[in-house]
């Protein structure tokens, strides 16, 4: 799911997660400011710059909720002066995270 609000986007998926972590490194892997917390996931914190056609901040996580493998998405166009945007993205992800165990009815934890 995507919105058509542009300077933030959040999607996921229960499916094809695998896939969607493989391509995620494949297109930003090289442009990672961090991996993922090993309590979190699996993926990655990225600073893409202006040409990628996403924006220029793009976060991956790959995670268990019971037994499903879904993944996440999250990028947005800019992070406030003197904010440090690895920390807020994990702190993000967090949230995002558990939230998705409370609406699927499962428990989140690392992929």
């Amino acid at each position: 799911m995507r919105n058509g609000y542009t300077r933030f986007s959040l999607y996921w998926s229960a499916r094809g997660g695998d896939q969607a972590l493989d391509l995620a490194l494949e297109n930003f892997g090289s442009r990672r400011l961090a991996g993922l917390p090993a309590d979190l996931g699996e993926g990655l914190i990225a600073y893409t710059g202006e040409s990628s056609g996403t924006n220029p901040y793009v976060v991956f996580m790959l995670f268990r909720c019971g037994d499903e493998r879904p993944w996440m998405g999250i990028d947005f166009s800019e992070a406030a002066k003197g904010r440090n945007v690895v920390a807020d993205s994990i702190a993000l992800l967090r949230i995002a995270r558990h939230r998705y165990g409370e609406i699927h009815e499962c428990t989140d934890k690392p992929a």
